[in-house]
């Protein structure tokens, strides 16, 4: 009886051939697919800036987008936490992964503008003026501490003077240094005669944080 000798051929597949996709690359892949439908969102408004909504969510509930005009032939697609501290470290590795893009800059957090002192923001029925809000600042044991006096504030809808300050927060400083560098935030109803009880303007913010961060390089609150 003749002897049948079976010869195994074994094939060896590169590891993480068929590795599943990660949340990051899903996003960038479908990004990338409608890169140019993005930059012109403006012909069709809505429907793209829900697909980028519903494709964000989809990485991560938290997250949410700006996108800015162009400037130079490109845009600025800003992925911020919406100054949730917990979902920084999402925002952080979606800007990580992401591609290097044709038409667009991926920032991270949404960063200072140029120019914030001149700004008036209408927000849920509500005029933020920068020019009519003022700011009491200091520093204790080397940490920031920040009130914020609004001329119309009201206890009832504090909620929406804190959302539109944090707005305006973002744009002063930036929202990584408004989450991760200022240990404590308040929002009062601006007195009479604010500069005699040592109130400062809010366009000066910008001044006065930026002083204090260079006096304390060696803190970190992260």
């Amino acid at each position: 009886m003749k002897k049948i000798i079976l010869t195994i051929l074994i094939v060896m597949l590169p590891m993480g051939l068929f590795a599943k996709e990660s949340k990051e690359q899903t996003f960038w892949k479908w990004f990338i697919k409608n890169e140019s439908t993005i930059f012109e969102f403006e012909k069709n408004q809505d429907k793209v800036l829900d697909s980028i909504s519903s494709q964000l969510s989809g990485y991560h509930e938290d997250v949410v987008f700006e996108i800015s005009h162009i400037k130079d032939g490109k845009r600025e697609f800003i992925i911020s936490a919406d100054g949730i501290s917990d979902v920084f470290p999402h925002v952080e590795s979606l800007v990580k992964h992401a591609p290097e893009f044709n038409q667009f800059s991926i920032i991270a957090f949404r960063p200072r503008i140029e120019n914030y002192a001149d700004f008036k923001l209408e927000y849920a029925g509500k005029e933020f003026d920068v020019s009519k809000v003022w700011i009491y600042s200091r520093v204790e044991d080397g940490y920031f501490d920040l009130i914020v006096y609004h001329p119309d504030f009201i206890e009832q809808e504090s909620n929406i003077f804190i959302s539109g300050s944090y707005i305006l927060l973002d744009m002063a400083i930036g929202e990584y240094d408004v989450v991760k560098k200022i240990r404590y935030i308040d929002h009062q109803k601006l007195p009479d005669n604010p500069e005699k009880i040592g109130l400062k303007p809010f366009a000066e913010l910008q001044k006065i944080f930026d002083e204090y961060k260079m006096a304390n390089k060696s803190l970190k609150l992260d």
